[in-house]
């Protein structure tokens, strides 16, 4: 288990994470360099623009992400 975690964070060290909302998106991120993705409904941004309320992502558009990449 100790061996999977530091394998994981040698992978994520000096990556970037960016925040998609589509697969379009994903598929971007991919191509530019992101080690990883995280599906979200809105982007912070938009969340705090609209009131702050963050809301958990369609399972299907996070189906259809990790599909894209």
């Amino acid at each position: 288990m100790v061996t999977a975690i530091n394998d994981l964070a040698n992978k994520l060290r000096g990556g970037v994470i960016m925040d998609v909302t589509t697969p379009e998106q994903a598929k971007i991120a991919e191509a530019a360099g992101a080690v990883a993705v995280m599906a979200l409904e809105r982007v912070p941004a938009d969340i705090r623009a609209e009131g702050g309320v963050a809301r958990m992502s369609d399972p299907d558009v996070i189906t259809r992400i990790q599909e894209a990449v």
